[in-house]
Parts: C-alpha cells; sequence; structure tokens
C-alpha cells in the first residue's frame, strides 16, 4: 500500500487510468449534495490501495489519490453514502477505468468484469457543467 498520498493525478476531458485494473473494489462512498441528491464526489477503496476520489466539474473529469478518507461525516451541506452494497460492488474485478468526452463535458466510466459499467456523468451532457449522476449499466 502507498504511504504517502499522491494528490491529483488527472484533470481533464481524457485520460486512461490503469492503475486498478484487475483488482477488486471494496468500497464505494457517494458524497451527495444533501438538498438535491447529486454525487459531488466518488470515493473509491480497492484492495491493497489506498482511497482514490473522482469528480467531474467544470466539464472535465478528477482523479485524485488521497492516503485515507478524513473528515467524512454528514453535515448541513453533504452526506456520505455508502452504496458498495446496493450496487452490488463488493469484490467486483475492475477491467478498465477512463474519462472520455460526452458532448459538452466528460463522463467517468468505470468497466468491471462482467460488463457490467459505473458512470459518473452530466445529467444532460449538452448542458455545461450540469447536474451529475452515478449509474450503472450492463453493456
Amino acid at each position: 500500500m502507498t504511504k504517502q498520498p499522491r494528490g491529483r493525478l488527472y484533470q481533464d476531458s481524457e485520460f486512461i487510468f490503469d492503475e486498478f485494473n484487475g483488482l477488486k473494489i471494496e468500497r464505494l462512498i457517494v458524497c451527495k449534495n444533501v438538498e438535491t441528491e447529486d454525487p459531488i464526489l466518488i470515493y473509491l477503496k480497492v484492495k491493497n490501495r489506498n482511497w482514490h476520489q473522482y469528480f467531474l466539474d467544470a466539464g472535465i473529469g478528477f482523479w485524485e489519490n488521497w492516503d485515507e478518507l478524513d473528515d467524512i461525516e454528514d453535515d448541513d451541506y453533504f452526506k456520505y453514502v455508502d452504496v458498495t452494497k446496493k450496487l452490488k460492488l463488493n469484490e467486483k474485478q475492475i477491467s478498465k477505468i477512463y474519462c472520455t468526452k460526452d458532448s459538452n463535458n466528460s463522463k467517468i466510466i468505470i468497466e468491471l468484469e462482467n460488463k457490467e459499467q459505473l458512470i459518473l456523468k452530466c445529467v444532460n451532457p449538452k448542458v455545461f457543467d450540469s447536474e451529475c449522476e452515478l449509474i450503472k449499466t450492463i453493456v
């Protein structure tokens, strides 16, 4: 396990993050806006790796590596929801993670071994920096 946080790894409309290819998901926590329920940040923990977080902002994708999760307690603005069980993600193997353009925005896709995809995308990709949603699909 990496001991030092590395911070921001990507900040772009397109990137490939291959460090988790072949690894299994332990937990996925979504930081949601209390009023709108929109996902703000997604926290991902895979076996033998630090916590990573990813999000969309200003039309592009961001991927960051941090050592530990600090200060993730519900407050007046944000709530933190562990969706690992709800989305049946525990022990699912990651095939590929990438960010790609999506009309006037970007989306971050995590492909899983069984043709499932976890997608963080803008609800209306044609509207720059619109609200986000996290969906799970089967290809």
